[in-house]
């Protein structure tokens, strides 16, 4: 089979692998598709993975089932998550199951950007199989949108809150789209590109001036959007970090105002099981509509362009299709 693999961040090989097979309690799936994260054009991020082969929002059809498993069948349409916790262990039974040792040691093989995966016996049982009436496409804004909900949740964001949403990409308008779905009272935007402001404007939320609110979501890493965000809160609000600050670029809180204002802060990583399946169903029961958002389908060859077009922010989401159907929308 063909695999895309980074070898550098600006250089993807099409490889030629030998074809996975399944042993006992796992399966192998046909990649129908693969969205791009931020997170595999966040250069200091994926620099340490390198060589490697990305992607982590497929989805699939099922076309091999090892031995001693029923849970799934042939044929079978799947969102493949690339992670599981324990369930178990202390950090998930607080609610932090994304940083349990078993969730982050998890993952697909060889990655999401390939002809196919092999899907570990501690994966089986997070895939979601899909009804008929769903795009293979739009499924994999499950996994992002799943990781939207997760951080809402622990940034208690609830029915009646304000909400400023710093960043108008991908991430930040499935935020808009899912604070209207709790209910949020209103919901602020911050965004320097004319045109994604326009958009987030688009998708219900308003240009922020100096309204002071109750949460804030940062989807950029940029440590003064952060600092601005944080200025942004009301006494008692709360400030989530939803994309990663550079080791070398922290945020310049001021803790002072962060104590006589008793500001939270949080950051979110990932999303658990419960998560991916409230956001399947939110879009299943349309709630919440994800489609508008992928702007990009490319072959597997095509790779290295969908992570540049995903890098320079001309997608709003590229999708790569390894089994060459879809590409040039």
């Amino acid at each position: 089979m063909k695999v895309a693999r980074s070898v550098t961040l600006e250089e993807v090989r099409i490889e030629e692998v030998a074809d996975p097979v399944p042993a006992p309690g796992e399966v192998v799936c046909d990649v129908l598709a693969c969205g791009v994260c931020a997170s595999d054009v966040t250069d200091w991020y994926v620099s340490a993975k390198l060589p490697a082969v990305l992607g982590h929002e497929p989805t699939g059809v099922v076309t091999a089932v090892g031995e001693g498993l029923n849970t799934v069948a042939l044929g079978d349409r799947v969102v493949i998550h690339h992670h599981a916790p324990c369930g178990e262990c202390r950090r998930c039974r607080r609610g932090h199951e994304t940083l349990c040792e078993r969730f982050r040691s998890t993952g697909l093989e060889p990655g999401g950007f390939a002809e196919r995966v092999r899907v570990s016996a501690d994966l089986v049982d997070e895939l979601l199989v899909l009804p008929d009436g769903l795009d293979s496409y739009v499924a994999t804004m499950v996994e992002p949108l799943a990781c939207v909900i997760r951080a809402q949740d622990r940034a208690s964001l609830r029915a009646g809150d304000s909400l400023l949403v710093v960043g108008a990409g991908c991430n930040g308008l499935l935020h808009i789209a899912a604070a209207r779905a709790r209910g949020v009272e209103v919901v602020w935007v911050r965004e320097l590109r004319p045109e994604r402001l326009a958009l987030a404007e688009a998708w219900g939320a308003e240009h922020h001036g100096n309204e002071l609110v109750d949460v804030a979501m940062v989807c950029t890493p940029k440590p003064e959007a952060i600092a601005a965000a944080a200025q942004a809160l009301a006494p008692g609000g709360t400030l989530c970090l939803y994309a990663p600050p550079a080791p070398d670029s922290p945020p310049p809180f001021d803790g002072t105002s962060l104590f006589l204002r008793e500001l939270a802060v949080t950051a979110s990583y990932s999303a658990g099981p419960g998560d991916m399946r409230a956001a399947l169903q939110s879009i299943l029961d349309g709630t919440i509509d994800p489609a508008p958002l992928i702007t990009h389908r490319l072959t597997l060859p095509e790779t290295a362009r969908a992570l540049s077009l995903q890098r320079r922010g001309e997608a709003l989401k590229a999708v790569v299709v390894p089994q060459g159907d879809g590409a040039g929308l």
